[in-house]
């Protein structure tokens, strides 16, 4: 009887074991481009301010529903908004005529969530919870736009080279990008002598030459982002920038695979 019911339980376990590989598995989600703003199609002043909160996940298609975006003038933010949700294949969904690079990244999911009837000149706090953002939430904080006459800004560009540091074994790239981008993020903090002290800037703006040399959405996800959006504050990783601040960014000649040289005649 004992051999027996040692085989029940086997026979049992096996039945259980087939259940379970059987059932569909929940694939890991990652969130590739961390939460960040954008103006989105603001003009010129109407009665209330708004703001975007984008992101990205690798997806192969989106669902809004699963993640929600808290906002408010205060950590008990107090209203809240489901984003909308598209998937984007490889960055060339929009031209189906151009060649898949051998790079790439395949589907995925663009989520965007638009923050309504905003006060001006106020600061807002946001949080982003859903599938792979932190167990508490991704949280930051925003100013909406200033109505009077002064504001401030900042603008760069041409800073997505990454040069190999002279005499380093093994090569090891400069990352400029990250100091330009700390830098930035601190600006107001400067002490120049003689010169008044700088404000915090409302807003940037970019000239392009941003991810040498073609553009490439792995470009920007490997380089760019990371030091845009990065958790930390430093001259190594760049600073929280684009979480924060609104920045209107172009491309230039470098970030589509041109060397900016005029050809002779």
């Amino acid at each position: 009887m004992q051999i027996n019911s040692h085989r029940a339980q086997a026979a049992v376990f096996a039945f259980v074991v087939a259940l379970f590989s059987l059932a569909p598995r929940a694939a890991g989600q990652n969130v590739t481009y961390k939460p960040y703003i954008q103006p989105g199609d603001n003009g010129p002043f109407g009665a209330t301010d708004q703001m975007v909160v984008a992101w990205q996940t690798d997806e192969a298609s989106p669902n809004p529903a699963a993640f929600t975006v808290q906002f408010g003038q205060s950590l008990s933010y107090g209203q809240s908004v489901t984003p909308q949700g598209r998937v984007v294949d490889n960055y060339l969904s929009a031209d189906p005529a151009l060649p898949i690079p051998i790079t790439a990244s395949g589907p995925h999911s663009n989520y965007a969530a638009v923050l309504k009837g905003l006060e001006y000149n106020t600061t807002y706090f946001y949080r982003v919870t859903g599938p792979g953002m932190p167990s508490d939430g991704f949280a930051a904080s925003f100013h909406t736009r200033k109505r009077g006459d002064e504001f401030s800004f900042l603008v760069q560009g041409d800073e997505g080279f990454f040069p190999v540091e002279p005499n380093s074994n093994p090569p090891r790239l400069a990352d400029f990008e990250a100091r330009i981008v700390h830098l930035m993020y601190n600006v107001h903090r400067l002490e120049v002598p003689g010169v008044p002290e700088l404000p915090k800037p409302d807003l940037a703006l970019n000239t392009g030459d941003n991810v040498y040399t073609n553009g490439a959405e792995g470009s920007y996800r490997d380089f760019w982002f990371p030091v845009w959006n990065s958790d930390v504050d430093s001259n190594e990783t760049g600073a929280p920038f684009i979480r924060s601040i609104p920045f209107y960014i172009v491309v230039g000649n470098h970030d589509m695979g041109a060397t900016g040289v005029m050809p002779t005649c």
